[in-house]
């Protein structure tokens, strides 16, 4: 399938080093509103740098957009996007309001277009061995998941330093005023609602505990940088999600089931080992020995938890980037597009994104929201296989 970038930022390196991965996926040009950013992207990536939007979308062999731009734009282009006939693939969060967001996917519904929104780590190979533990059984049914998303207090490091691949700065003032709660808490929200379905209610907190970033951003410019939420899904599972700007850098995930406990180390990396535990936390190995020293490593060290059984994890050859983020970016959008090709609703496609939207912007700006908040989107597997969307629906409320 033939893709076009908008948006030559940071992130767009990430994409462009997984593209090799996907040899179905064919790069026909970029767009960036800023001729020097478009310009480097276009020189570093030996890619065509169309001149405007229009002037990409009025290039016929174009079929999906990846919208890449910052998320105050994610919106508009998304929409001229999807009204110039494209299938569009965007990063998170799909829009800055439930609203929007909602349009977007009714948009796409309407025009038999798809849509979908990052992140794409819930299809990385952890996750997919999580996902088949679960479903086996491994750990009985699971009550409750711990998640964690602590990025540490990034804002102290020497970030107008830090440069992408093809030079792009990394985006401060957009990552401090977006808020590190709409572009993080997606990464497990997707992975536990595609394994637990829909979330049926929600309790968030949220606050701003550092108002000066150093960027010279007034206070009322940056948004919150902790949120702790409560989430309690269709199936009867519970959830604890942080996500925050202060706490050491901790992306672990814990499944506590009936029978025993899964976690993994970082939700970041899609080669994380998998740990599975008994129901009360401790590792069992085969020798009795060895578990009488496990008790005793254990006992009051904080990582205590990364003792267990090794889950296999199938290992990848993809090229991943040599940072934190080591995922496969683009396997998103090579997923959506088979699924176009075969004339098949994307499981995470647009009901499902829009689910992952409004779940993270109430947990972003809790305050603006009554609480218990019950989400007014819902999602469903594809019943049949077919290009339209996702069954969606997002009443208003009375």
């Amino acid at each position: 399938m033939n893709i076009a970038i908008v948006g030559c930022g940071f992130v767009a390196d990430y994409y462009m080093t997984t593209l090799p991965n996907h040899p179905e996926l064919r790069l026909v040009g970029a767009f960036d509103r800023d001729p020097d950013a478009a310009r480097r992207f276009a020189a570093f990536h030996g890619v065509r740098s169309f001149d405007s939007l229009d002037d990409l979308l009025a290039n016929p062999s174009v079929e999906m957009v990846l919208n890449l731009t910052n998320p105050s734009s994610h919106y508009a282009v998304s929409r001229a996007c999807l009204e110039g006939g494209r299938h569009v693939y965007c990063e998170k969060p799909l829009a800055m309001t439930i609203e929007d967001a909602g349009d977007l996917v009714a948009v796409a519904a309407a025009r038999n277009l798809q849509i979908a929104s990052a992140p794409s780590s819930v299809l990385g190979e952890t996750a997919e061995a999580l996902g088949e533990a679960v479903r086996d059984g491994r750990i009985g049914d699971v009550r409750l998941v711990y998640a964690e998303m602590e990025d540490s207090m990034v804002f102290r490091e020497s970030y107008r330093s830090w440069r992408s691949a093809s030079g792009a700065p990394w985006p401060a003032e957009d990552e401090f005023a977006t808020g590190c709660t709409l572009e993080h808490a997606g990464y497990y929200l997707t992975w536990l609602c595609d394994l637990f379905g829909p979330v049926v209610e929600m309790t968030a907190f949220a606050a701003k505990l550092f108002p000066d970033k150093g960027t010279e951003q007034a206070p009322s410019e940056i948004a919150n940088d902790l949120s702790v939420t409560c989430l309690r899904f269709a199936g009867g599972t519970v959830a604890r999600l942080t996500c925050g700007l202060a706490a050491p850098v901790d992306r672990s995930l814990h499944l506590v089931g009936t029978q025993g406990v899964l976690s993994i180390t970082d939700g970041w990396n899609a080669q994380s080992p998998i740990y599975l535990r008994d129901h009360a936390g401790h590792w069992q190995p085969r020798w009795r020995l060895l578990g009488r020293i496990a008790r005793r490593l254990e006992r009051n060290r904080p990582f205590r938890h990364w003792f267990g059984q090794r889950i296999g994890v199938r290992r990848s050859a993809a090229s991943v980037p040599e940072t934190s983020s080591r995922m496969d970016f683009m396997r998103g959008p090579a997923r959506m597009a088979d699924s176009i090709r075969s004339g098949r609703s994307f499981r995470l496609g647009g009901a499902f994104s829009l689910h992952v939207t409004e779940l993270s912007i109430v947990a972003q700006n809790a305050d603006r929201f009554a609480m218990p908040y019950r989400p007014r989107s819902r999602f469903e597997q594809p019943a049949s296989e077919t290009i339209s969307q996702n069954a969606c629906t997002l009443p208003r409320h009375g």
